[in-house]
């Protein structure tokens, strides 16, 4: 049983530097392994999200800033309230695109005009 966690947690590890080409590969891999190292119940989780749904593998890793903590809190909230993490999500995007001096929000005005 131990073996086989230390297989996946290094699969994990292998397949989310994949994809993370935004996030800074070597913090999160990092991160990753000190994560399998100590909580191997929560690389199982992070494996089934890696599996099922990148885009949010790569939100919750770019988000916790490479802190283990700070992933499983994001991860905790992402199944216990998918919405407020959507909303966290959109606050996070919006910081960084913010931080690179370029606000720009997106919405459709009057007569189907996109407006940006």
């Amino acid at each position: 049983m131990n073996k086989y966690l230390k297989v996946l947690s290094l699969s994990l590890v292998l397949t989310s530097g994949i994809y993370l080409p935004s996030v800074n590969a070597t913090s999160s891999t990092e991160m990753l392994i000190t994560i399998a190292e100590s909580n191997p119940v929560l690389v199982e989780r992070l494996n089934v999200i890696a599996l099922n749904d990148t885009k949010q593998l790569n939100q919750l890793l770019k988000m916790a800033d490479s802190k283990p903590e700070q992933l499983e809190r994001l991860l905790n909230l992402a199944e216990t309230d998918p919405e407020a993490f959507e909303q966290l999500v959109i606050i996070s995007n919006a910081e960084e695109t913010e931080a690179d001096g370029e606000v720009s929000t997106t919405g459709i005005g009057d007569g189907g005009v996109i407006r940006t």
